[in-house]
């Protein structure tokens, strides 16, 4: 029942928009510390023209409420104000030896995505309404490679196949658009934990438009928030206030339906559940300019509380957990000493702590380098390596490794080609060692 609700309400916000004439442009993207209201701002995947973004996040709709290029809405002849659009992702996975069932798997996603600048349509000063929807069909790819962590993000957690309206939010800028605050089902990637999305800045084009292409579960929500986080796909109703004094710095608190805990898939429930279980979670974070070649880069540190009483595999049980983490990325390295875009080197690390006894890990490591335009007949092509590594309370470790070389089709089309091997697969004990190659086509719209 809760799938075809999910498709009913998205299939009538959708054709209501068709039905409105008009012109769509996508609203600049937010610039400077304002990443901390990122998700509420709207779109670094569609850089204004002084930016020129080199590749594309390997799950888009993991780490922005509005995804994609807005061209289905210009096709439609959307007015301005009206923004419709998406991504399509589709992968390949060849389980080459090792895991629990070395073989073939494929997963399929589809994300369509309306937003309305209610300021432009009706004179609201400051408020925009948007949902989202998602197709997802999975195999069993990391479950087949034994993996807890996850090499493909896009894998997901159960249900494999879901029909799903994983957003439907307000947002509403005040104080000058110093404060943003978005109320709704929503996904928080874009303001919490988030070391992928895009450090932007106001001189020059000095931004970092995608930190790194890895596929990796771990690159877009830390491991130590895995079952609470209500990150995507299992998204959840919440109220979040993001706070912005000036152009470097930013602090954002939020509290979400934290059913998710108890095994609850919120991403599936189109109402919230009310019963103690709560999920809240503050971030605070500085970007800057570094160097005589003004090189990016940016920090956030947070910390998040799960209550409620939560059980273990193991039968263990605990009221509440909590946890802090600590994100960065640094662009290290100009391809030209006076850049028009962000080809060199960049690196980015994530640090989790949990005090818990019942969620699946109690400490997280990872980090990567990314490589773009660095082959100058293909400038828009980048490549990169990254590790994820994390500990459980029953002290049971994992480790990913993974490279990828990400390749533009045209335009906004990219496929990539990933390897990824996990030593030491943390399913059941003695799984053997994992080597598996992906292969994924994106398809912003």
């Amino acid at each position: 029942m809760r799938r075809s609700q999910s498709i009913a309400v998205a299939a009538l916000t959708l054709v209501t928009a068709a039905l409105i004439p008009a012109h769509a442009e996508a609203e600049d993207a937010r610039t400077g510390a304002g990443q901390a209201g990122y998700s509420e701002a709207g779109s670094a995947a569609r850089p204004s023209s002084r930016r020129q973004s080199i590749g594309i996040s390997g799950n888009p709709a993991a780490i922005e409420d509005t995804t994609g290029t807005g061209w289905l809405g210009r096709q439609l002849g959307l007015k301005d104000g009206w923004e419709l659009g998406g991504v399509y992702n589709s992968a390949g996975n060849y389980l080459m030896s090792g895991g629990l069932d070395p073989g073939t798997t494929f997963n399929s996603q589809l994300i369509v995505n309306l937003r309305v600048d209610l300021e432009r349509t009706h004179g609201l000063k400051g408020s925009a309404v948007g949902v989202q929807f998602m197709q997802l069909n999975s195999g069993t790819t990391n479950d087949d490679a034994g993996t807890e962590l996850g090499y493909n993000a896009i894998g997901g957690v159960p249900p494999l196949h879901r029909s799903e309206l994983v957003q439907a939010w307000w947002r509403q800028k005040m104080f000058d658009d110093r404060f943003v605050l978005r109320v709704g089902k929503s996904n928080p990637n874009g303001d919490f934990a988030n070391v992928v999305r895009p450090v932007l800045t106001t001189a020059r084009p000095r931004d970092i438009g995608v930190v790194s292409s890895l596929l990796f579960g771990p690159l877009y929500t830390p491991a130590t928030m895995f079952n609470t986080f209500p990150g995507f796909y299992e998204t959840a109703y919440g109220i979040t206030g993001s706070w912005v004094p000036n152009k470097e710095i930013y602090a954002a608190y939020a509290v979400f339906d934290g059913n998710q805990a108890r095994g609850v898939t919120t991403g599936l429930e189109l109402l919230p559940e009310f019963n103690g279980y709560y999920y809240h979670i503050a971030e605070v974070g500085r970007n800057w300019l570094w160097g005589p070649e003004d090189k990016p880069g940016s920090i956030a540190v947070g910390g998040w509380k799960q209550t409620g009483e939560l059980t273990g595999e193991d039968g263990a049980t605990e009221n509440g957990a909590t946890g802090y983490y600590v994100i960065g990325s640094q662009q290290i390295w100009y391809r030209d000493p006076e850049p028009i875009d962000n080809a060199g080197i960049s690196a980015f690390f994530q640090v989790g702590w949990a005090d818990t006894k019942t969620l699946p890990y109690e400490y997280y490591v990872g980090g990567g380098l990314t490589f773009r335009g660095l082959v100058r007949s293909r400038p828009k092509d980048s490549f990169g390596a990254g590790i994820a590594w994390g500990r459980s309370p029953l002290e049971v470790s994992e480790t990913i490794y993974q490279g990828y070389y990400q390749a533009q089709v045209t335009g906004p089309i990219y496929t990539a080609t990933y390897l990824s091997y996990i030593p030491d697969p943390s399913a059941e004990p003695g799984i053997p060692p994992a080597w598996a190659i992906t292969q994924q086509l994106s398809i912003p719209f």
